[in-house]
């Protein structure tokens, strides 16, 4: 992992979560990962383009959603995208945060669940700031990130967990 992705994300992420909250720490752990991941990919934006700025958004308020929403909707809606994603007897809960097998099956889910096209799911993305831009970038760089890992005999999710492990917030 070169430099400039830690020094990246930490800025935005200790700009973005709030002081004093060791419960976010493994979530900021989370985001990190997953840039490591589109990093070892090559589907990482270059870090001074907007695109970069606008990727680390989407990570965050998307996770800052699926694990902070108070709306029924857009909890049930994350709630169903997930349990697409687990084998029967291991529920996942919204507060494990943004995995790469979360965000797979949010993006998968959103295919065939669009979540904006609800309007209480959309108004429940919309506190958290997440728009169709954002789940479509966010698709665009994870879709190409494991299409390239995979064509390289890789396995995205292994890589995550491999790279969540070496990151600092656990």
């Amino acid at each position: 992992m070169t430099a400039r992705l830690p020094a990246l994300a930490l800025a935005w992420l200790l700009i973005t979560v709030p002081a004093g909250g060791e419960s976010s720490r493994p979530l900021v752990g989370h985001a990190m990962a997953l840039l490591a991941v589109f990093e070892q990919a090559g589907t990482l934006p270059p870090e001074t383009s907007p695109e970069a700025n606008a990727l680390i958004h989407a990570l965050i308020q998307t996770q800052a959603a699926l694990t902070k929403s108070a709306n029924p909707a857009t909890r049930k809606w994350f709630a169903d995208a997930l349990h697409r994603s687990h084998p029967p007897g291991s529920e996942p809960t919204l507060k494990d945060g943004l995995t790469s097998r979360a965000l797979e099956a949010i993006l998968t889910h959103a295919v065939s669940h669009p979540p904006l096209e609800r309007p209480e799911v959309g108004a429940g993305l919309m506190e958290f700031n997440v728009r169709q831009a954002d789940l479509d970038l966010l698709a665009r760089v994870y879709w190409d990130a494991r299409d390239r890992l995979r064509s390289a005999g890789q396995d995205i999710h292994r890589i995550y967990e491999a790279k969540r492990q070496a990151m600092p917030f656990r």
